[in-house]
């Protein structure tokens, strides 16, 4: 699909080489100093631009790296496993699963100074642009937006982090918010609602720009997620009834639905805010980086088919294989949905794996050309062909029998060999509805019924909810929104954490008896270990906040540590 894109000046840049300040006092010429900058419309949208660019950069990617974000968010929930090569492979996402990481942890490191460099940048405009034009007010309200969507991040995740409403000086070192956590999600909503009507709107379901910025929609979206974790759920429903009733967005149709975590899906109807993921000619070195931000996306969520003995037709290219979907989530999602569209589109059976996909194939002729293994192909001659299954000797380690594929990369997203331009979904708008029926659920209000039970129509869902009730909206949520950052804060504000104190504990490795005992057919079985030395597992009041990162608390004595991190 055709992308949209945005001019991006590097602004950022030049505090990469701040510190050489005093070294190198040579006048340059050409050059716009920050002081005689953001003066004009056109300067202060250039501004903007930069802070485009700054979430491409360190939220859709980080440095070069995974991107961080979803592998944090994602990894500490009770629906999934870290997985890979083998134990040790991936750790760094491991470490997060089995609750076994400290404050040196790589993800946890480049979420939180990702999270804050779209602060500074925030910062950046709102201490030097005025408000005294309607491009320089709708300027000031993105951004405001976007520090207060980073803020709300930073407090989901670490609890009480600073509280970064100005440019710092050099020698400023911010201590923890001390209104505590539910003020300043509070201070994030105030900041998103203030600005709304500065903000544009999308203009229908059908505007794709309007799904790539900043909008109203954005700003309520932050706002009622900020109000509905700090338990304010009049707050929460009196924003999120905002977005649904403008009409600007609706549900994909149920045919559809898994293109929403594919290139094909982005922008569509569904999505109130993407960070879009463009290639721009004019910054090479941004473009290396994303370039190398999508390579690095592939590899961690792909799955390992280098221990197949072919390649599944719907994967791009292969990966590492970083996650899996739990047995128990998976069971219960299968009971819950049974073949739905979403279910079948989420994760596969071991009989869909072997029987139901299709696989590139293997030479079973002698001619040098691979024979495809289609659905024209019989279960008959399936469960006897080599060139289905798990070949390796040593299995798919993390897998328990279910196989996701929520986020796989499709051949066709595959760019240059190795990369994807997939876009970063932030909001789409079934969280939404998801957020204003729990709302309406602890509250009293039957309102909020209608659109649980739209998502889980739109699902093709085997269970269909006939009263509002707080689990009924927990149990549909755990299923729509599967592998997309929620699940693991929404279990830390609700106390339901007792299904990840086990984790790092008993981990599976699925096999296929075909190919490691000799069988004559195809059959997966899963086995257990352990290799685990030390402690494991989510403890209660210790890991309902990350680590802040080493690299934060050696240079500032005033930020005190979370006990994740002690």
């Amino acid at each position: 699909m055709k992308k949209i894109l945005y001019s991006l000046l590097c602004l950022g840049a030049a505090s990469l080489f701040s510190g050489c300040e005093d070294r190198l006092d040579i006048s340059q010429k050409g050059v716009i100093s920050a002081d005689d900058f953001f003066r004009t419309d056109a300067e202060a949208q250039n501004a903007l631009n930069n802070l485009y660019q700054c979430l491409a950069f360190h939220i859709a990617g980080h440095e070069g790296t995974y991107v961080a974000l979803p592998v944090l968010f994602n990894e500490a929930g009770d629906d999934m496993l870290a997985a890979g090569n083998m134990y040790g492979d991936n750790d760094f996402g491991a470490q997060i699963n089995e609750f076994r990481y400290d404050s040196q942890n790589e993800v946890i490191k480049n979420a939180y100074s990702g999270l804050f460099a779209v602060v500074y940048d925030s910062n950046a405009i709102l201490d030097r642009v005025s408000d005294d034009t309607p491009v320089k007010r709708r300027v000031r309200a993105e951004a405001q937006a976007l520090r207060a969507w980073a803020h709300m991040m930073l407090a989901i995740g670490w609890g009480c982090p600073p509280l970064v409403d100005h440019q710092l000086d050099a020698n400023d070192k911010p201590s923890n918010f001390e209104g505590g956590h539910d003020e300043l999600l509070r201070w994030c909503a105030e900041q998103a609602e203030e600005i709304v009507d500065d903000l544009d709107e999308r203009t229908s379901p059908a505007d794709k720009v309007g799904a790539s910025k900043v909008t109203k929609g954005f700003a309520l979206a932050v706002a009622g997620k900020a109000r509905l974790f700090m338990g304010d759920y009049d707050g929460a429903k009196r924003n999120l009834k905002q977005i649904i009733s403008s009409e600007k967005y609706s549900l994909l149709p149920t045919e559809r639905w898994s293109d929403l975590f594919h290139e094909v899906g982005d922008l569509c109807e569904e999505m109130v805010f993407q960070i879009n993921i463009v290639k721009n000619d004019d910054v090479p070195l941004f473009w290396d980086m994303l370039t190398r931000t999508s390579w690095m996306w592939i590899n961690f969520w792909n799955w390992r088919t280098d221990k197949l003995p072919s390649m599944p037709s719907f994967i791009g290219v292969a990966g590492w294989g970083g996650h899996s979907i739990r047995a128990d989530f998976a069971e219960r999602m299968l009971a819950n949905d049974g073949d739905s569209p979403r279910r079948k589109a989420t994760f596969m059976t071991a009989d869909e794996f072997l029987y139901e996909m299709d696989w590139n194939g293997v030479d079973t002729d002698g001619d040098n050309v691979a024979e495809p293994i289609d659905a024209s192909v019989p279960r008959a001659v399936r469960e006897t062909h080599p060139g289905i299954g798990i070949k390796d000797p040593s299995g798919l380690y993390g897998f328990g029998g279910y196989f996701a594929h929520k986020i796989i990369a499709r051949p066709e997203e595959i760019e240059g060999g190795t990369c994807t331009l997939k876009n970063l979904t932030i909001f789409r708008y079934a969280e939404i509805l998801l957020m204003y029926a729990e709302a309406c659920a602890e509250t009293g209000d039957n309102d909020g019924l209608k659109y649980l039970q739209e998502i889980q129509k739109r699902a093709g869902s085997a269970h269909i909810s006939s009263s509002l009730t707080l689990d009924e909206v927990k149990n549909e949520k755990a299923y729509e929104m599967w592998l997309e950052g929620v699940r693991f804060p929404d279990m830390v504000r609700w106390g339901d954490t007792d299904g990840i104190v086990n984790n790092g504990k008993n981990i599976p490795t699925t096999y296929d008896a075909y190919f490691t005992k000799g069988e004559p057919k195809h059959r997966l079985y899963v086995e257990y270990s352990n290799p685990n030395q030390g402690t494991t597992g989510f403890v209660k009041g210790k890991h309902e906040y990350f680590a802040f990162p080493f690299s934060s608390t050696s240079v500032n004595p005033n930020l005190q540590q979370n006990p994740s991190g002690k």
